[in-house]
């Protein structure tokens, strides 16, 4: 049975980024109760819920995660939120949380700033009518 979604359990990225397409992918199939919605940076979404600081062009790097208190977590913080509230057996990653925050971010800006080289968006598959129903605007 599908959950109910919360008004706010969403996940910001960058949508022009062909590494982060793979990855909210991979998050909505470990999601099985559907708990997360998705939202581009660039998007009305995004506009409408997070302030500019979190969209401006030097931002787009930083996965955003709003949960369903309306708090937002970024980068490695996001990453755990989400694994932490999608379940299963990848929620047991989050014993990486004890590593410094600093350190974290470090190893998570690392990828960030490689992500268009990692991947082109151009060789992204176009996503499934499941995963297009939970991405907003």
């Amino acid at each position: 049975p599908v959950m109910p979604t919360p008004k706010n359990n969403i996940v910001f990225f960058d949508g022009e980024c062909g590494f982060c397409h793979p990855s909210v992918r991979k998050i909505m199939q470990i999601d099985h109760a559907r708990r997360i919605r998705y939202a581009p940076l660039q998007g009305a979404t995004a506009t409408e819920l997070l302030s500019y600081e979190f969209r401006k062009k030097e931002a787009l790097s930083t996965v955003i995660y709003l949960d369903p208190k309306n708090r937002r977590f970024a980068k490695s913080e996001a990453f755990f939120e989400i694994l932490r509230n999608t379940g299963g057996c990848w929620k047991l990653l989050i014993v990486f949380r004890v590593l410094p925050l600093g350190f974290r971010d470090s190893i998570y800006d690392a990828i960030a700033k490689r992500r268009h080289s990692l991947i082109s968006k151009e060789s992204c598959p176009v996503p499934t009518e499941d995963q297009r129903s939970r991405i907003l605007p």
